[in-house]
């Protein structure tokens, strides 16, 4: 009987000064503010099939070199997306068995980008281009 009084009293003090330590005061801390940031606008890409499947590539290939260079990476992407965004349906009715490798591709772009690995956009865009080539064959 002492043995389970012993447990419940140690689980009750336990219980309360847990729950006391979550009791600590919360501070704000304004240099951490978050700044509001405008929204961004993206041209439409025009142009034939083939022409945007070219800029696809073109644009997927330079991707690495952007991240390197330290540039607009996701500014990069933006474009590469709107460029997919366009050409998608065609290349939707043209080979519908590539669609899915195209997305997962552009998608890995964004991933590079947002995960710094130039070489991640490499391969992506590797990928992308033998999609594009296989669209043409």
């Amino acid at each position: 009987m002492r043995h389970t009084a012993l447990v419940g009293a140690l689980g009750w003090a336990a219980m309360t000064v847990g729950s006391l330590a979550g009791c600590a005061p919360t501070t704000y801390d304004a240099s951490r503010a978050t700044v509001e940031v405008a929204p961004t606008s993206t041209t439409i890409p025009t142009g034939t099939t083939p022409e945007l499947l070219q800029r696809l590539t073109t644009e997927s290939s330079a991707l690495s070199g952007v991240m390197i260079a330290a540039g607009d990476a996701s500014a990069a992407v933006r474009s590469i997306d709107a460029v997919w965004e366009v050409v998608r349906d065609d290349v939707q009715q043209q080979r519908p068995d590539l669609i899915e490798e195209f997305d997962a591709n552009v998608a890995k772009l964004s991933d590079a980008v947002q995960f710094r690995r130039a070489a991640d956009a490499d391969k992506a865009a590797k990928n992308i281009d033998a999609l594009v080539s296989a669209l043409a064959s």
